[in-house]
């Protein structure tokens, strides 16, 4: 069958070729909305979606789902000896409770216990159609108790308001889990059968690194499907649909941002506070954290961000009169100068200097802690720093930078310096014992939780047809603000766009080229206040995420 999917786009000329003009058609071609071939499948969906005692029924799951108080420390033991995984149980008695046509009819897999895997198996080998993975995580951030005061209404209550669903996870990412499962109910109910498989999986660590099920479901696909083994991988986004430029596009993050964790110890000699040093540990700390921040990494946009197609989309798509001339004009000089324009890079982040951090990395001390009383000098003094990374850098990278900045005041100090790759003589030494060092003067560097910025998903690849086909066929441009805007901005663009944070699809690189993070909603207030006070999401919009979804798998199975 032939789609306006497979219709060749608009060839895209070399970017020292292209022209950032109003409506240019070989820039950000879109795809057309794709109307999946099983049509009565799709309007039987779409009439039980629209009707109000189906709005009444999936508000209900979703305020049910946020009363567990699923929340994941930074200080859990292992499954099955901390007990504060347990509530995890509770999550899925009541998704299997409220979709028991589901569970009739996926097959279920545990990884690690309250990692879930729901496969949907398909009448085609994978081996020939791929299958579709679409990643939720039943885990959400504490909260913290000194705030519950603050909440419009209390955060495992989840109360629906006529307008708002409030609680902890509305967005982040209880919303998202419950929009998969029910579109699976949806098209079950309907008499789909899929061609293609189609996966369903839930993590339960999300927030706190993912270890303990996104790396074993990970484990898991990867060892039944292998390497490039699933089409297309979707999990949660930044930014879902937003306005900019006059214009509503619908980013869809296509990489996400490096992550690393860096420690920093200062150790020095004791003694009586009444007989101190020139610079004790704190103070030297406190030299190193100035000079971290007083040498920030530099903000260049280059073409291997995936913001920078964004801006090609802004360019093109957006109301002439609202995309500022500067940038139009520091775009084509970067397009042209094809990497080797770092002036260009520079001058355009300058001017975009508002989404400094899609173009940096950024850093953020966030732990620090030293001495143990008034009156004596200290002997240790640490901090903790926050990285993401830049798309164009990595951990080597940042570690030089580090070590660059710091090693020097170590020397100032006349202080031992190990660096990020440091040995120790003593540490093929038989004793577990920690020896004592006979130089106590020294700056250590340490880095925790590295993690590599993210491969980039290709945006010309049939998976990411698909995913533009179905966004245009289901989703809508938020409303104008400016009624005598150019009328070209009423179509909703979709576009490339880059996840500052991580999801748990950071262990899913060697299964899919095809990983995209999107969220179809639009949201507002700091990603409608997930992580904080009064989290919450909106109805009206909540109550549409299942019909995406449901086109997603058809569109995809029609694909095969």
């Amino acid at each position: 069958m032939i789609s306006p999917l497979h219709v060749s786009p608009t060839p895209t000329p070399n970017r020292h070729q292209r022209e950032y003009t109003p409506n240019n058609p070989t820039i950000c071609p879109q795809t057309l909305p794709l109307a999946p071939s099983h049509s009565s499948i799709e309007q039987a969906i779409l009439t039980k979606t629209s009707s109000a005692a189906y709005h009444s029924s999936i508000i209900l799951k979703l305020t049910g789902l946020i009363q567990i108080p699923s929340e994941s420390y930074d200080d859990l033991g292992p499954i099955g000896s901390d007990p504060r995984w347990d509530v995890f149980y509770r999550v899925e008695k009541y998704i299997k409770a409220a979709y028991p046509r589901v569970f009739d009819t996926v097959t279920l897999e545990h990884a690690n216990t309250h990692g879930l895997v729901l496969t949907w198996e398909g009448s085609v080998s994978p081996n020939i159609a791929k299958p579709l993975l679409m990643l939720a995580h039943q885990d959400v951030v504490p909260v913290l108790p000194e705030t519950v005061a603050e909440w419009t209404h209390p955060p495992y209550e989840g109360v629906f308001d006529g307008e708002m669903i409030w609680g902890r996870g509305a967005t982040d990412d209880k919303g998202y889990m419950i929009s998969l499962l029910e579109s699976l109910d949806l098209l079950i109910a309907s008499g789909f059968t899929p061609k293609r498989t189609v996966i369903v999986a839930f993590g339960c660590d999300e927030e706190i690194s993912g270890e303990n099920c996104g790396r074993p479901i990970s484990d898991l696909l990867q060892k039944r499907y292998g390497d490039d083994g699933v089409y297309l991988i979707i999990d949660e986004g930044s930014v879902g649909i937003q306005r900019e430029f006059d214009q509503s596009f619908a980013m869809v993050s296509v990489a996400e941002k490096g992550y690393l964790d860096i420690g920093i110890n200062v150790s020095s000699t004791g003694g009586h506070a009444s007989n101190p040093p020139d610079h004790n540990a704190i103070g030297i700390l406190a030299e190193i954290i100035s000079e971290i921040e007083n040498h920030p990494f530099e903000g260049r946009v280059t073409t291997a961000n995936p913001m920078f197609g964004f801006l090609e989309c802004a360019a093109v798509h957006a109301p002439q009169a609202s995309f500022p001339a500067t940038v139009r004009s520091q775009l084509s000089r970067v397009a042209k100068g094809n990497g080797n324009d770092a002036n260009a890079e520079r001058a355009l982040a300058h001017e975009l200097d508002h989404l400094r951090y899609y173009f940096r990395t950024s850093q953020s001390v966030g732990k620090i802690s030293g001495g143990l009383k008034i009156n004596a000098i200290p002997e240790l003094a640490s901090a903790m720093v926050n990285l993401r990374l830049a798309v164009e850098t990595s951990i080597s990278a940042v570690q030089a930078h580090y070590e660059g900045l710091i090693g020097p005041i170590a020397k100032k100090h006349n202080m031992t310096f190990e660096g990020f790759n440091y040995i120790s003589s003593s540490s093929s030494s038989s004793s577990s014992s920690p020896s004592f060092s006979a130089d106590p003067r020294k700056i250590t560097l340490s880095a925790i939780d590295a993690l590599e910025p993210a491969p980039v998903s290709p945006t010309s690849a049939d998976p990411f047809r698909v995913l533009s086909g179905t966004i245009k066929r289901t989703l809508r441009p938020l409303e104008e603000e400016d009624s005598a805007a150019d009328d070209n901005n009423s179509e909703l663009i979709v576009t490339p766009y880059l996840m500052p944070a991580n999801t748990d699809t950071k262990f899913f690189w060697a299964l899919s080229r095809n990983i995209y993070r999107f969220t179809p909603l639009n949201l507002v207030h700091n990603l409608n206040r997930a992580h904080t006070v009064d989290e919450f999401i909106r109805a009206s919009e909540f109550v549409r995420e299942p019909v995406f979804f449901a086109t997603l798998v058809l569109n995809a199975d029609d694909a095969v």
